[in-house]
């Protein structure tokens, strides 16, 4: 029989079986995808997580530039209203009008007439009322066969506290010269009572007066008025006034009652007691000279 127990056919004993290397290659390929996947998920929360551990700064923070100022808002613009009052309609019964005030007192008044010349009394209490104040002039001429007497009165009436109620001249035959025009020494009282109370719309009344011509004028409340009288032509008479006649007028007056308000003062300087002069025209001539008031 043959011998088979030649060492080359002799059984080799069991042993522990090998892992083949391809399997710890796509062990290692696993484990690296699983290791990548877990890091690299949650926008890389956990790789940055694990590189802050070890102490490596793999992400740099963004630097971000600051933000831009904010411009400032614009000042809103300004907003208001308007009463109701002002766009209304104004109502007829509530209604007012500019009314005209005597910026001269009675005492101003009669203090300047006398320095025109005019001697008038001093501002008192009428006799026939206490509550009427006045001062006065009158001045009488001899008659002179057929023609009247050559006559001035002048008048200023108003009330205890000074305020001028109305002004009154009335002449009689009065002088004219050769282009009959009325006698400067008598115009001077018709220039004083129309300047005094600095209302300087009244352009026609002296012009008149001066031709001895009839005029009215209303302006405001005041009223000026000189006329010859019909029955006698030779009789004139001037009248000037404040009247508040027209509702809107009424009611003005009552508004700007003194009883409300504080008197206005004069609107002239006074100096030594009296009133400045008022001004004059270069062409109008001075005041007549007084023996009993001197210039």
């Amino acid at each position: 029989m043959p011998d088979n127990s030649s060492p080359a056919n002799a059984k080799q004993p069991l042993g522990k079986p090998k892992i083949p290397v391809v399997f710890w290659l796509l062990l290692t390929i696993s484990l690296s995808l699983i290791m990548g996947t877990v890091l690299l998920s949650n926008d890389m929360k956990h790789l940055k997580t694990v590189s802050h551990y070890f102490g490596f700064d793999l992400f740099p923070p963004d630097v971000r530039p600051p933000p831009p100022k904010a411009l400032p808002r614009p000042t809103p613009p300004a907003t208001f209203g308007l009463p109701l009052h002002l766009i209304e309609p104004p109502l007829a019964q509530t209604a007012s009008t500019f009314l005209r005030t005597w910026r001269i007192s009675g005492p101003a008044m009669c203090a300047a007439l006398r320095d025109a010349g005019i001697a008038t009394s001093d501002w008192a209490a009428a006799s026939f009322n206490a509550d009427t104040f006045e001062c006065f002039f009158e001045h009488g001429g001899k008659r002179e066969k057929d023609q009247l007497p050559n006559s001035i009165f002048v008048i200023v009436r108003g009330d205890a506290a000074g305020a001028i109620n109305n002004m009154r001249v009335k002449i009689i035959n009065p002088e004219t010269d050769q282009n009959g025009q009325l006698d400067p020494g008598i115009l001077r009282i018709f220039e004083t009572m129309l300047r005094q109370p600095q209302w300087l719309d009244f352009h026609e009344t002296l012009t008149a007066i001066k031709n001895l011509k009839d005029i009215k004028e209303d302006g405001f409340g005041a009223s000026i008025n000189f006329t010859r009288e019909v029955l006698n032509p030779g009789r004139y008479n001037f009248t000037l006034s404040l009247d508040a006649t027209s509702g809107p007028q009424k009611r003005t007056r009552s508004y700007f009652s003194d009883r409300t308000w504080l008197p206005s003062p004069e609107p002239t300087v006074e100096t030594d007691g009296r009133p400045a002069p008022v001004s004059t025209p270069a062409d109008a001539e001075g005041p007549a000279k007084n023996a009993d008031h001197p210039q």
